[in-house]
């Protein structure tokens, strides 16, 4: 009886531990890059830390603030360039690039928007992708008005396939407008383990106990 108690217990306490859903990174290719006069990237240092990074100089620059944690992604970025910027050999690109699978079946929630002030001289856009297929994808090109454009995209992460979130914004020749990106990815489990099954955990667990005060 106390083995076979044992087991369970040892069962549930397992299932309890993994109700949990985590976001496994697998390659973290954030960067900020600001191309006058020979500057290249800048990237996260250590891998998958806090991004927080604000580069600019005359006619362009590029700014991000990104945060990976176990079950969420969010951030920000942006960039711009005068108008007469790319006479000067001067862009910007800020880019969110993180490569991931997930632990368990896990739904998701991705909101933000897209900051659009100038169809000329700039990109901007956001990709979700799973094993290399998009699943949902936005544009400046989808967005109906310039400025602030929200998306909003649910639903499930499933264990074993590769997913990648991706979000780029470029100025080359924007007149100093700021093309922004902003999003919030959240995670939770899919199939969380039920009440009763802690209930029954606990009601194990005093069984354990009777049995043994009877074998003492």
């Amino acid at each position: 009886m106390q083995t076979r108690s044992a087991i369970a217990f040892s069962v549930l306490m397992g299932m309890a531990c993994n109700a949990q859903a985590a976001i496994v990174y697998l390659s973290d290719d954030r960067y900020i890059d600001h191309t006058m006069n020979g500057a290249g990237p800048i990237t996260p240092s250590p891998a998958y830390s806090d991004f927080n990074v604000n580069w600019w100089a005359w006619e362009a620059g590029a700014f991000q603030n990104t945060t990976l944690t176990s079950g969420t992604m969010s951030g920000n970025g942006s960039t711009y360039a005068g108008y007469d910027a790319q006479s000067y050999g001067a862009e910007a690109t800020s880019v969110f690039s993180v490569t991931f699978s997930v632990d368990q079946l896990t739904d998701f929630s991705l909101t933000g928007f897209l900051d659009t002030n100038w169809y000329f001289g700039s990109q901007l856009y956001m990709n979700l992708s799973e094993n290399g297929t998009s699943m949902y994808g936005y544009t400046d090109s989808d967005a109906l008005n310039l400025g602030i454009n929200p998306f909003s995209f649910d639903g499930q992460f499933a264990q074993g396939n590769i997913y990648q979130l991706y979000l780029y914004s470029f100025s080359s020749e924007s007149d100093y407008y700021y093309e922004t990106w902003d999003f919030d990815l959240t995670t939770s489990p899919a199939v969380p383990v039920p009440a009763a099954a802690w209930l029954f955990v606990s009601g194990l667990a005093g069984l354990i106990g009777v049995a043994k005060r009877r074998a003492g």
